[in-house]
């Protein structure tokens, strides 16, 4: 499937470029020397700029270097889009974004020089879809952990396509092209820019039309319309033009199933709740998204999940006549950071066979307390199953039940939604597994345990003291009056 047109204008704002490109002063030819870096050949070659490897010396990564076009013939709002990416970019970090390593704003040469991502293999698939459910969760799961860290730094894409978007070796995306970002810390360029376009037509959420471009949820959308298009091979309101711009705003799209049937309604809910027309009912964050990719058995599919036909003319008008009063600016949205600490996923470590029955309580009073406080926190409970253990039985799935089956049991007194719960039983060493789980599903808070004591558990160190040092979140360790005495005793053994 054809790609859609890069940057396709928004209607009603004035045209920003005239016909065919020309040459600008901002062009770089091969073979120039741009500090201590020699450019090689081009790559790519967009509307607002061109993208060219480049060589350095003792350099440890492949790198390139962006240059906007400037000059009458090209847009205006190039070297805005690429004054904006330069601040944002400078503030970014982590594996989700490439590196900056240099970058200069001066004419008649601005440039960016940063690392080179070769993988693409989301760009990949839309190409080829439909693709295998199983692939699909992948690279969605993956995308939405990249958009997680983006707004975790406060920042919203407002241009994600899968054009946008590379992968490591190891399959982490990164996210690329932040012209059109907006960075809730920093002022918005776009919003005093003219005729400044909205981003890739196919991909656009419909506050975006409105020139909202504060709402991280607007890249929620976008996850929603690239998993609409891996999933059926189509984009959700055809072909990319004024009329499809026009449809996001009074209906939904088609049903994911009337184009594929075979699709599991659980997969077709989670797409359509993030191509809401109103921000408000798409989901809140990106890793929520990548948590229900990975647990299906958690989606509640209602009535959108198990369409299988196109919109009816009465949904059409209902639909129409709620846009005529419809504002997506009554109140400033929450800054991406924000939304992100009001619903946190908590893992909860579990060893029922090692915990007494006074922590076994304390552990739900203090679940309790947090769902509670809470109401939109999911929680993960964890039994991790020490390989010697599963291998001594002779079996790897009669302990996987028994730990399942109790660790439910352990639950039932939570009272909690079963939206809000997932099990898992993970093999391996147990302090690893936890920290290793955490760190893959973007867990913010671990609540655990101490395990019984024993003397070498004391002197080689305990679990719990393993996943609070190494855990890349908040680590709450829930102890019993019972624990401390016996902590107190052993230090005045010592």
């Amino acid at each position: 499937m054809q790609e859609a047109k890069k940057k396709n204008s928004v209607p009603g704002r004035a045209a920003t470029r005239t016909g065919r490109h020309s040459s600008s002063p901002a062009n770089i030819s091969q073979g120039a020397r741009v500090g201590r870096y020699t450019v090689g050949r081009r790559l790519h070659e967009g509307g607002m700029a061109d993208v060219y490897a480049v060589e350095a010396p003792r350099a440890r990564m492949p790198l390139v270097l962006k240059s906007p076009k400037l000059g009458r013939d090209h847009p205006l709002s190039s070297q805005m889009a690429f004054d904006n990416e330069m601040q944002v970019l400078a503030r970014l970090r982590g594996p989700h974004v490439p590196r900056l390593l240099a970058s200069s704003d001066s004419r008649p040469r601005p440039y960016l020089i940063m690392e080179r991502i070769e993988g693409d293999a989301l760009a990949q698939a839309a190409k080829r879809a439909p693709i295998e459910i199983e692939e699909l969760c992948k690279l969605g799961a993956h995308l939405c952990r990249a958009v997680h860290a983006l707004h975790h730094q406060d920042v919203i894409h407002l241009d994600l396509n899968p054009s946008n978007v590379r992968n490591r070796a190891n399959g982490e995306m990164v996210l690329i092209d932040f012209g059109m970002a907006h960075h809730a810390q920093l002022p918005d360029l776009h919003d005093a820019a003219f005729g400044e376009e909205e981003g890739t037509t196919p991909y656009i959420a419909p506050e975006q039309l409105h020139h909202v471009r504060s709402d991280s949820r607007s890249d929620i959308y976008a996850i929603g319309a690239i998993l609409y298009q891996l999933a059926t091979g189509q984009y959700p309101y055809g072909r990319p033009n004024v009329l499809s711009l026009a449809k996001r705003l009074v209906m939904p799209p088609y049903p994911p199933r009337y184009h594929r049937p075979e699709l599991p309604a659980w997969l077709q809910e989670i797409i359509l709740r993030c191509l809401e027309i109103r921000p408000d009912r798409r989901y809140a964050t990106a890793k929520k998204i990548a948590y229900q990719l990975a647990h299906p058995e958690v989606v509640h599919v209602g009535a959108r999940g198990h369409a299988t036909l196109p919109p009816g003319g009465w949904q059409r008008l209902r639909g129409w006549l709620r846009s005529l009063f419809q504002k997506f600016d009554e109140q400033p949205p929450l800054r991406p950071y924000e939304r992100l600490a009001t619903r946190p996923h908590v893992l909860v470590a579990l060893d029922l066979g090692q915990c007494s029955k006074a922590l076994s309580e304390a552990l739900h009073r203090a679940v309790r307390r947090l769902a509670h406080s809470e109401p939109h926190s999911y929680f993960t409970c964890l039994s991790v199953l020490p390989m010697q253990e599963r291998a001594s039985s002779g079996s790897a799935t009669a302990p996987d039940v028994t730990r399942q089956v109790a660790m439910r049991n352990w639950a039932q007194a939570l009272k909690l939604a079963p939206t809000r719960l997932v099990f898992q039983v993970l093999p391996g060493d147990p302090a690893h597994a936890i920290v290793d789980y955490a760190r893959q599903h973007q867990v913010d808070m671990i609540v655990i345990g101490p395990r019984k004591s024993s003397a070498l558990r004391w002197r080689l160190g305990s679990v719990t003291a393993v996943v609070a040092a190494q855990a890349p979140c908040s680590v709450t360790v829930v102890r019993t009056r019972q624990n401390e005495e016996l902590i107190k005793s052993k230090k005045t053994r010592r």
